[in-house]
């Protein structure tokens, strides 16, 4: 008995320890640095939250002049590269941003989805209904964001299985290996 238990335990160790040689991390040129980061004089990022007691928090911050503004949270994951998270223009000027309405920011007033802010525009909302966790095992420029499109179908929101790329420019399109 003792011997089918250890044979029992040793398989479900190796067997954890393959799924963890897997999981995808993101790539070195696309991780996204946890505390802080300027992205441009106009934008600023802030990641907090280990995972274990307090989710992980992608925050997006506008710059005008002294004032800056929360434009937008959303859950990220440690696995997460720069492209489930922001998209930034050449320019810095304009950037495209994921938002998650959670509890936690309800200062945050307005809907969940896939937005760009333009420092001279303002904020547009792009599409309500996302998922931003859809990693390319590619490198993007840093003005293209990655996600997919839910559905809404008799009531139930489903993933649509095409992947889509948008950049600062506006311009939008499906993936395609």
């Amino acid at each position: 008995m003792r011997k089918h238990q250890l044979i029992i335990i040793l398989f479900l160790l190796f067997n954890s320890v393959f799924l963890f040689a897997e999981t995808r991390l993101a790539p070195q040129h696309e991780i996204v640095a946890d505390g802080r980061t300027q992205l441009s004089p106009y934008f600023s990022i802030e990641l907090s939250g280990n995972g274990w007691l307090a989710p992980r928090v992608l925050k997006v911050f506008h710059h005008n002049k002294a004032e800056k503004t929360l434009l937008g949270v959303a859950r990220f994951s440690e696995h997460a590269s720069r492209q489930n998270g922001y998209a930034i223009s050449d320019d810095g000027k304009t950037i495209l941003y994921f938002h998650q309405k959670l509890p936690k920011y309800s200062d945050v007033d307005k809907p969940g989805g896939l937005f760009e802010f333009q420092h001279d525009r303002g904020d547009k909302h792009l599409h309500h209904f996302i998922n931003n966790t859809q990693y390319l095992p590619i490198q993007l420029p840093p003005n293209i964001i990655v996600f997919t499109k839910l559905k809404r179908r008799t009531d139930v929101l489903k993933l649509d299985s095409t992947v889509y790329l948008r950049d600062t420019n506006g311009n939008e399109r499906p993936w395609q290996p």
